[in-house]
C-alpha cells in the first residue's frame, strides 16, 4: 500500500505537478504537436472600468504576451474588447452567458466554483493590501489603531465583493454599496472608510470626480491573502490551458516578472506600504490550492530571473509592525 500524503502535502504536491506538466512545452510539441488544432481566436475582453486604468492595461498586456508566447501551438488570436465599461460582477456575469471570454478578478470559492480560475496571481497579491480612504476632514485615524479599534469604524464596499465578506468576518461593519457610491458614502459620511489595494488607490486619488472630499490615512495597512486570477468558464478548459501555458513560460523566461516589477503601480505600492502598522485579518473564502498558488508564486515573480533574491510585499510585511486578528 503507497504512503497517504497528510492534506497540505497532497495539495503542494498536486500544485507542483499541475505546473510540471503545463510547463513542459516542448515535450508536449514533441509528442503531440500535429494534434494541437491551430485556428484563428477571438478573445472577448471587457473594457476599462473607470479608476483602473493602469491595472487593466497591465492585466491585458500580460494577457496578450500569454498568447503571443502560444501561437506556434495553438494558433493566431485577437482582442475584441467589449464596448460598454462595467464593473466587476457584471463581467462575471457576461462570463457566465458567453458574452466574455476572459476577465479577471480576486478570487473566491464561490467564484472558482462558477468559473476556471489560472491560478496564477497576476498581481503578485497585492490586491490583498489595503489602505483606507477617509474623510478629508476625519482625524480619528491619526490615533494608534489597533483591529478592535478598526470594528468601530464602518466600511464601504461594493454588493458581492469577496473583500465585503472577508471585512465582516473579521466583525468589521461593511456598508454594501456600488463602486462609484462608495467614494461618496464616505465623503458625505455615511461609512468610515473605504479599503483600496495599494495597487490602485493612487490612479483612485488622482480622479477629481472619485476622490472629491478624501484623503488617504497614512498609518494602516489592512492585508489578507487575496490573489488576482484571470477567469474562463468553466467549459473553455482549451483556453485556460493556453493562458496557463502562457503564463508559465513568461514566468520561466522572466517576462512575467520584467512587465509586473517595471510597473509604475507595482513601484508606488511598495514605498506606500512602507513604515505603516499591518493589520492581519484571514481570509474565509480563499480554498487551500489558491493559498498555496500565491505562496508557490509570488516569490517567484517579485524579483527578477537570475537576479538576487529579492523580499516580496509579505516579507516586507514581517519587518513591520504586525497586530494579528
Amino acid at each position: 500500500m503507497g504512503m497517504r500524503l497528510p492534506g497540505k502535502a497532497l495539495i503542494v504536491f498536486s500544485l507542483l505537478s499541475f505546473i510540471t506538466a503545463l510547463s513542459d512545452v516542448s515535450a508536449r510539441q514533441n509528442s503531440d504537436e500535429s494534434d494541437i488544432p491551430r485556428v484563428h481566436t477571438q478573445v472577448r475582453l471587457p473594457n476599462i472600468h473607470p479608476g483602473r486604468d493602469a491595472i487593466y492595461s497591465y492585466a491585458k498586456q500580460l494577457l496578450f504576451n500569454a498568447l503571443t508566447v502560444t501561437e506556434k501551438e495553438y494558433g493566431t488570436f485577437e482582442f475584441i474588447i467589449s464596448e460598454q465599461e462595467s464593473p466587476q460582477q457584471r463581467q462575471l456575469r457576461s462570463l457566465e452567458h458567453d458574452m466574455l471570454d476572459v476577465t479577471w478578478s480576486v478570487t473566491s470559492k464561490d467564484r472558482e466554483a462558477y468559473f476556471q480560475p489560472i491560478r496564477i496571481p497576476i498581481m503578485a497579491g497585492l490586491y490583498g493590501k489595503r489602505v483606507l480612504l477617509i474623510a478629508g476632514d476625519d482625524t480619528r485615524f491619526s490615533k494608534n489603531i489597533d483591529i478592535d479599534t478598526l470594528r468601530n469604524f464602518r466600511a464601504a464596499l461594493g454588493y458581492d465583493w469577496p473583500d465585503t465578506a472577508i471585512f465582516r468576518h473579521a466583525q468589521i461593519p461593511v456598508l454594501e454599496t456600488n463602486y462609484r457610491a462608495s467614494f461618496k458614502m464616505v465623503a458625505d459620511g455615511f461609512a468610515d472608510m473605504f479599503p483600496r489595494s495599494v495597487m490602485e488607490v493612487k490612479e483612485e486619488m488622482s480622479n477629481l470626480e472619485l476622490s472629491r472630499g478624501l484623503q488617504l490615512e497614512n498609518n494602516l495597512v489592512i492585508a489578507y491573502p487575496s490573489p488576482v486570477f484571470f477567469f474562463v468558464r468553466s467549459d473553455n478548459q482549451p483556453l485556460a490551458k493556453r493562458i496557463t501555458d502562457g503564463l508559465l513560460q513568461l514566468i520561466e523566461t522572466g517576462s512575467f516578472q520584467q512587465l509586473l516589477l517595471s510597473q509604475e503601480g507595482y513601484q508606488e505600492s511598495l514605498a506606500l506600504m512602507e513604515g505603516r502598522t499591518t493589520i492581519n485579518i484571514d481570509n474565509p473564502l480563499l480554498n487551500e490550492e489558491s493559498r498555496m498558488a500565491l505562496e508557490t508564486f509570488v516569490p517567484r515573480l517579485t524579483r527578477l530571473k537570475n537576479t538576487p533574491e529579492q523580499e516580496s510585499p509579505d516579507e516586507q510585511d514581517s519587518k513591520q509592525t504586525k497586530k494579528e486578528l
